[in-house]
C-alpha cells in the first residue's frame, strides 16, 4: 500500500503515513464502521436463533428494568430539586438505580469475547454473572460522567447554564458512548479494570472516533425501533448490536492502535 499523498510506502495496517504524517486510506475502507457492520450481519442472522436465548435473559434482566425506571423517573417518580444539594442526591439515585440493571446488558461480553462464534446461549450469560461487580464499576463510573456533564450544561437551581451548553451536553454524551464502548471489549481482551480500559479507549482510538460513533448511532436506531416493537425484535437486534461492537473493536485491535497513540 501506497500514501496517496506523497506516495510513501505502507504497510498494510498503517493508519497514518510514516513520512508526510497524513491519514490513510484504511480509516475509510478497512476499518469503516459499516463495512464492519456488514461483514457482521452477513455471519450472525444465518445462525441468529443460537443467540436468542442469551438475549431474552439480557432483555428481561437488563433492558425492562431499565425503560421501566427511566419511565418511572420522567413521569411518576418526582424528585424535588429545590437545592443543589437536592439536585445532586436526585441523580445519584437516578444513576445508581440505573446502573444497577446495566451490567446486565454489557456482561454479555465476558461470554462472546471468549470466542469468534455468533452465539449467546442462556448458559453462556448465566455463567458471565462472575463479571457483574466489574460492569458495576464500569457503569457508576459512566453515571458519574453522565452526572457531572448533566450539572455543568444543565445548571443547578441556583446557577444558571447557557442554553448552548444543551447542545454541548449532547456531544460530550455521544462522544462518551464512543469511548466507552470499544472499551468493554478492551477489558476483556487485555484483562484490563474498567477505568484503565475507558483511559485506553480514550487515549489510543481518538483516530477512529467517528467510525466509532456512526456505528453506534445506527445501532441505536435499530435496538430503538426493536424495542417500540414491544421488545420482541430485541431478541436478534440485540445480540447482532454485541457481536459488531466486539468484531469491530477487534478489527482496531488488529491494526494495532492500542500499541501507539498520535
Amino acid at each position: 500500500m501506497r500514501c496517496k499523498h506523497c506516495n510513501a510506502k505502507l504497510a498494510s495496517h498503517d493508519v497514518w503515513c510514516v513520512e508526510c504524517g497524513r491519514q490513510t486510506e484504511a480509516v475509510k475502507n478497512d476499518l469503516s464502521a459499516m463495512n464492519s457492520l456488514r461483514a457482521t450481519a452477513s455471519k450472525f442472522m444465518p445462525v441468529k436463533a443460537n443467540s436468542i436465548p442469551g438475549a431474552a435473559f439480557i432483555i428481561i434482566c437488563g433492558f425492562i428494568p431499565i425503560a421501566v425506571l427511566i419511565w418511572l423517573f420522567s413521569g411518576y417518580i418526582s424528585l424535588e430539586s429545590s437545592s443543589t444539594m437536592q439536585m445532586v442526591l436526585n441523580l445519584f439515585i437516578k444513576s445508581v438505580a440505573i446502573s444497577i440493571f446495566v451490567p446486565f446488558v454489557l456482561l454479555a461480553f465476558t461470554a462472546i469475547c471468549k470466542h469468534s462464534e455468533y452465539r449467546l446461549s442462556f448458559a453462556d450469560v448465566s455463567s458471565s454473572m462472575i463479571s457483574y461487580p466489574k460492569y458495576l464499576i464500569f457503569s457508576l463510573i459512566s453515571a458519574l460522567y453522565y452526572s457531572l456533564i448533566y450539572l455543568i450544561c444543565f445548571g443547578t437551581p441556583n446557577f444558571a447554564s447557557l442554553p448552548i451548553l444543551r447542545l454541548v451536553w449532547i456531544v460530550l454524551l455521544n462522544y462518551w458512548i464512543a469511548i466507552s464502548l470499544p472499551a468493554v471489549v478492551i477489558m476483556e481482551h487485555y484483562s484490563y479494570s474498567p477505568w484503565q480500559s475507558i483511559k485506553k479507549s480514550y487515549r489510543h482510538l481518538h483516530d477512529v472516533r467517528w467510525n466509532i460513533f456512526l456505528l453506534t448511532l445506527v445501532l441505536v436506531v435499530i435496538n430503538s425501533i426493536a424495542g417500540l416493537l414491544l421488545f420482541i425484535p430485541l431478541v436478534i437486534s440485540l445480540p447482532l448490536s454485541l457481536f459488531a461492537i466486539r468484531d469491530y473493536a477487534r478489527k482496531l485491535f488488529e491494526f494495532e492502535l492500542l500499541e501507539y497513540r498520535r
